[in-house]
């Protein structure tokens, strides 16, 4: 397994960037904007999976159900497991079908506070505040 290294440094990035109305490309966008800070983006995905993102990145709501939505799924389960809230992320049937415990055990790895609220490996799964003390998945 190839494994990679990224560097933070600190600092102002300006600039524009033209990007596709893809749903996995808007997605991974807005995860960007909600850890980097507030910026515009233009031409998002018009897509189900797109909406669903901006609705839970923007809710106030301790209970976030995602759909079929498995990119924010995902995307949102990490970005929640850093925050200082709790969260339970729900899915639909076909969602809660599918396994999840490989980034939930990444995550607890390094300190996040995620139960199964179900069934072991599957959503729906409740995230609690917690300070992820790891630095290495």
């Amino acid at each position: 397994m190839q494994h990679l290294k990224f560097t933070y440094i600190p600092g102002i990035i300006k600039g524009d960037i033209d990007l596709p109305a893809s749903k996995s490309i808007s997605n991974r966008v807005l995860i960007i904007r909600a850890l980097a800070g507030n910026f515009e983006i233009n031409n998002l995905s018009e897509a189900d999976d797109t909406k669903i993102m901006l609705s839970a990145l923007s809710s106030k709501d301790a209970d976030v159900f995602i759909g079929n939505a498995g990119t924010a799924m995902r995307f949102l389960t990490a970005y929640f497991a850093i925050g200082n809230q709790k969260k339970i992320l729900r899915g639909d049937a076909q969602m809660n079908q599918r396994p999840i415990a490989p980034l939930v055990n990444a995550l607890k790895s390094i300190g996040a506070k995620i139960e199964y609220v179900a069934n072991d490996g599957f959503t729906p799964i409740k995230i609690s505040p917690s300070k992820l003390d790891g630095n290495s998945v």
